[in-house]
């Protein structure tokens, strides 16, 4: 069974003095129960493609699955949407799935455990950072379409598109990326994440969950998410315009990460 990504509704369009009535394609929303070894974990909204790579993404940035190896298997059953993945009960597979969990508002969930992980931030020419952002917000065409979706993209250094994703929850839209990247065998703590939306506490945690040190977006970042990214050397861009962007990171060597300083 496949699941649409669009419906279209009829609405009352109020333009020169009157309302029309026109027929407006909107993003389908489903909510997608992903479950562990059979047991269900967590609902979360999604547009309901690509579950195999949300699901595990979703896993792994929430630093439940931190190998390959640990998946046995993943079920998709799009009937009862539910995406069932199996994983090997180790000690430390079991220790982290029980690992505190608390669901927060923007269409995801977090571990309040924070991770000690110092994040090691790679090297980008700032160009590179215009170049992409260009690219980014013109790549999706649901968004075109129906202006209600979130994206999230996959670039290396050299500014090449590895993934690109659209979903209902930017959240979501990140997780697939990231398990995009564990199905391929692609070593995130080189690359850059894009974002659509504001940058959050909650995406923070998943940059330091699952090893990308990058994350971008033309909006705005949290007064958490900011604190975060400079205890965990996350670098944080944002308020990306069409020939400039905000670091929001005081604690690091501007010149040794972008090339450049400040004058």
């Amino acid at each position: 069974m496949k699941l649409d990504r669009v419906k279209e509704y009829e609405a009352f369009q109020y333009e020169d003095g009157r309302f029309t009535k026109v027929i407006v394609p909107v993003s389908t929303e489903f909510g997608i129960t992903i479950a562990i070894n059979n047991k269900p974990f967590v609902t979360i909204a999604s547009s309901g493609d690509n579950l195999q790579e949300m699901a595990i993404g979703f896993l792994v940035a929430e630093g439940i699955v931190r190998k390959k190896d640990e998946i046995q298997a993943i079920e998709i059953n799009k009937e009862t949407l539910t995406a069932n993945v199996i994983l090997a009960e180790t000690d430390d597979v079991v220790e982290r799935m029980f690992s505190i969990r608390s669901i927060v508002s923007g269409c995801g969930g977090y571990n309040k455990l924070e991770s000690t992980r110092n994040l090691q931030p790679c090297t980008v020419n700032p160009e590179i950072i215009i170049k992409i952002g260009k690219q980014f917000y013109q790549t999706s065409d649901l968004h075109k379409q129906t202006h209600g979706v979130h994206s999230a993209g996959l670039y290396d250094t050299g500014g090449k598109q590895l993934a690109f994703y659209d979903e209902i929850g930017r959240h979501s839209a990140i997780d697939k990326v990231v398990g995009y990247a564990l199905l391929h065998d692609i070593p995130l703590n080189n690359t850059l994440v894009f974002s659509t939306g504001r940058i959050s506490s909650e995406i923070v945690y998943k940059a330091v969950a699952s090893g990308f040190s990058v994350i971008a977006t033309k909006g705005s970042p949290t007064s958490l998410a900011i604190e975060l990214t400079n205890t965990c050397n996350v670098i944080l861009i944002a308020k990306l315009r069409i020939n400039r962007f905000c670091v929001f990171n005081t604690n690091i060597n501007l010149e040794s990460i972008f090339g450049v300083g400040v004058k």
